[in-house]
């Protein structure tokens, strides 16, 4: 029989479990943390800024390796990188990168009478009615437009980039345009 308190050695042994269960999940995280990202556990955030398109229309997502310089995200620099002739009726201009630069998602909004014309002078074939090109959400849009929208596509390459471009109908009398740029 020990001579010790039996609420002392009951105490001792209630903490000795406790610190022997906070050691085992300290290195259970560590080990976590250590192993290597696979496609299917990658987060959301830099699977949806880091998967592009391949082929117009096409459904089927691809893991782009080339990095974008994206060193300047203004107007300018992304119009010279990317071919797109911004119209100067545009609002709402925003971007949106991934933080390996694998792609560049814009978003701005639009007069209807300027969509044509923003396709034809940024060399893109005319839009297709009712077919999606950007098939993910981004930080600048969801997924899916609001259900009644009008919405068209657009896709074509511009010297080592990738364009796909979606013209959803925003309110009357204006589209907004959600750009998906990736090296090619």
């Amino acid at each position: 029989m020990s001579t010790l308190n039996p609420k002392w050695s009951r105490a001792n042994g209630l903490i000795a479990i406790f610190f022997c269960a906070a050691l085992a999940l300290g290195i259970g995280l560590i080990v976590i943390e250590k192993k290597p990202a696979t496609t299917g556990t990658q987060d959301a955030a830099s699977a949806q800024s880091d998967s592009g398109q391949t082929g117009a229309g096409s459904s089927s997502t691809t893991m782009s390796t080339n990095t974008l310089p994206l060193d300047d995200l203004s107007v300018g620099a992304i119009s010279k990188l990317t071919g797109l002739n911004f119209p100067i009726d545009m609002t709402g201009f925003l971007t949106a990168r991934g933080n390996t630069s694998r792609q560049l998602d814009v978003t701005f909004v639009i007069p209807s009478s300027s969509a044509a014309t923003f396709l034809a002078d940024s060399g893109l074939p005319a839009p297709v009615a009712n077919k999606r090109v950007v098939i993910h959400s981004s930080p600048l849009w969801k997924v899916n437009p609001e259900e009644g929208s009008t919405l068209s596509s657009s896709q074509g390459k511009f010297g080592q980039v990738l364009r796909s471009v979606e013209l959803v109908g925003e309110s009357p009398g204006f589209i907004r345009a959600r750009i998906v740029v990736t090296s090619t």
